[in-house]
């Protein structure tokens, strides 16, 4: 009667001891190298193992179908996938891809991130790739880059032929990848002459579905100049980023910004990115087998909230919605592709944390304000640089007016504040008054170039910023942005001012890293303190929901092991 009783619950019960932070961070450190070392499944903290796309630690998705193409409209802009550097000495493109939503493809379990503490010293030499100039990222005509493209591909077939770890060369060759955003006509069925041969060769290459997933991508499959990435991170610098931290890059495409991340911040930094085209994680895991990599859209990849110390990239453009339960409550985030990004990018940095991110100009201008209200409730405006519209058009083949949005989370050393960039206000122009963020409104030396109106051949009149791109006025625009405003991990963690200091007794039931509901307040333990976990609302409430189940497993368990009455039992697997 009693033999359901006999089994040993210790582990299970080690397992809901800890909803915290710090349940995520033992982990996949070592995901990239799965058959020299199998991902630890013993750990407590281990939540879940990454399913791995090819056995070597890219978290694995199903591939989209060959009709599963979408708009790319943006907002009456072209969708564009901005973004993305050189890497382990390459210099031209960079890739944050497309982030295809709405997939069939069933969400894995819960993927445990990154390993132990960002400032411990790492185990071994670094194997991620560094981009240089001699790379040559992104250069050379179209035909040029199909061909570096055709050639990474069949250098990527060989490495995971012969089951090993990329070369330095081969490494040299993958970083050249720039997908097929600038190029799509070679998924046409009847493809321009010049483009015939290069089509019958991508077609023998892949898979049927690797073909549909990079046909699929072709409307974001467009990568960043290393000179805005390499901006990009020099302005992380000035904001106070420090070596050591949790990095997260949305949208990856093959990993530039990891390749062009400055000598200062690489030491021990914990590199986590998500790409949903699987060719090309399946590339960026052999440039950066250090890195966690998941292959699966950004709405489907399972990411700790409040976790990342900066989130990076090039985001995808579009006017296309993204399904993601978890923003039911907020239908409006997920209308657009690009809104949803920075909305979820923000959930996924902790307080004090950065998001920097390269989107279209219909977040700071389209006249809808929904996004920026609901960005600016969560997180700071530390800034803004518009870029010009031909910012793109050598690497990515598009004309296009981007802008780099500067955003530091709410928290306990982050109050709310910071520049207003709600509305939008008129600024005259050559062409005559156009409407533009209140943001660049103040502070027009952010704009790299002046506001026109341009006339193309399927749309007249469509604001867009002209000027040069450099070195020089990238760097005068990041010198303007504030100083050191970064709060450091341990900085952020002080305790609040109104939260009592926990007592021995009241510790001892709490595993260190997890959540406790303390008089209300959802506290996490770090030490011998408790510290307020910093939450929304609704994430406040679906913890205390997940608490309560844990109690009502633990309570389970704990009848069992007393060899309580089987009512005691009964009612405890009611509960």
């Amino acid at each position: 009667m009693a033999a359901h009783r006999t089994f040993d619950y210790s582990q299970q019960l080690d397992l809901f001891g800890g909803l915290g932070v710090d349940s995520w961070t033992e982990a996949t450190q070592e995901a990239a190298n799965v058959r020299e070392k199998p991902a630890r499944t013993d750990d407590p903290r281990t939540l879940a193992e990454a399913p791995a796309a090819n056995g070597r630690g890219v978290a694995n998705s199903e591939p989209v179908g060959p009709d599963d193409l979408r708009s790319a409209r943006d907002d009456r802009g072209p969708a564009v996938r901005a973004g993305v550097g050189p890497e382990n000495g390459l210099s031209g493109s960079l890739g944050d891809r497309d982030a295809q939503v709405g997939t069939t493809a069933e969400p894995g379990p819960p993927a445990v991130i990154l390993g132990g503490d960002a400032d411990e010293p790492l185990a071994k030499p670094s194997r991620d790739f560094r981009i240089t100039a001699a790379h040559r990222i992104g250069e050379g005509s179209l035909r040029e880059k199909a061909l570096a493209n055709l050639a990474a591909i069949r250098t990527l077939k060989q490495i995971e032929a012969d089951d090993r770890e990329a070369t330095g060369e081969e490494k040299a060759i993958l970083a050249r990848y720039s997908g097929w955003g600038a190029m799509a006509n070679v998924f046409e069925a009847h493809p321009p002459r010049e483009w015939e041969k290069t089509a019958d060769e991508l077609r023998q290459l892949l898979t049927a579905d690797e073909y549909a997933s990079a046909r699929a991508s072709t409307p974001n499959a467009h990568f960043t100049s290393p000179l805005v990435i390499s901006a990009v991170w020099e302005a992380l610098e000035r904001l106070g980023v420090e070596a050591g931290t949790q990095v997260l890059e949305p949208s990856m495409g093959v990993g530039h910004f990891f390749g062009l991340m400055p000598e200062a911040l690489a030491p021990g930094a914990r590199k986590t990115g998500v790409e949903l085209d699987s060719l090309t994680a399946r590339i960026a895991q052999r440039l950066y087998p250090d890195a966690t990599i998941f292959a699966k859209g950004f709405e489907e990849t399972p990411l700790p909230d409040n976790f990342f110390d900066a989130v990076v990239g090039n985001i995808p453009f579009g006017n296309y919605p993204v399904f993601d339960p978890t923003y039911r409550s907020s239908p409006a985030v997920t209308r657009a592709i690009h809104d949803y990004f920075f909305a979820k990018s923000l959930d996924k940095a902790r307080a004090g944390g950065v998001v920097a991110l390269i989107t279209s100009r219909y977040t700071m201008d389209k006249q809808d304000a929904t996004i920026r209200q609901y960005l600016g409730e969560r997180a700071n405006l530390i800034g803004a640089i518009r870029l010009p519209n031909t910012a793109f058009k050598s690497n990515a083949g598009t004309e296009v007016t981007t802008d780099i949005l500067f955003l530091q989370k709410h928290g306990p050393s982050v109050p709310a504040s910071g520049e207003a960039w709600r509305e939008l206000v008129p600024i005259d122009s050559p062409d005559g008054p156009i409407h533009v963020n209140e943001y660049f409104s103040r502070h027009p030396e952010m704009m790299l170039g002046q506001m026109r109106l341009e006339h193309g051949m399927y749309r007249g009149g469509e604001p867009s910023l002209v000027g040069e791109l450099s070195q020089a006025n990238l760097g005068k625009a990041i010198g303007a942005l504030p100083a050191a405003v970064y709060v450091a991990r341990d900085a952020g963690a002080r305790p609040r001012a109104d939260i009592a200091p926990a007592e021995a007794t009241e510790l001892g039931a709490i595993k260190e890293g997890a959540f406790y509901d303390r008089d209300g307040v959802i506290v996490v333990r770090n030490g011998n303190r408790l510290d307020p976990a910093n939450l929304t609302s609704s994430v406040a409430a679906r913890v205390r929901g997940m608490l309560a189940v844990r109690d009502a497993v633990r309570l389970v368990f704990e009848t069992q092991l007393e060899d309580a009455p089987e009512e005691r039992i009964t009612e405890a697997r009611k509960t």
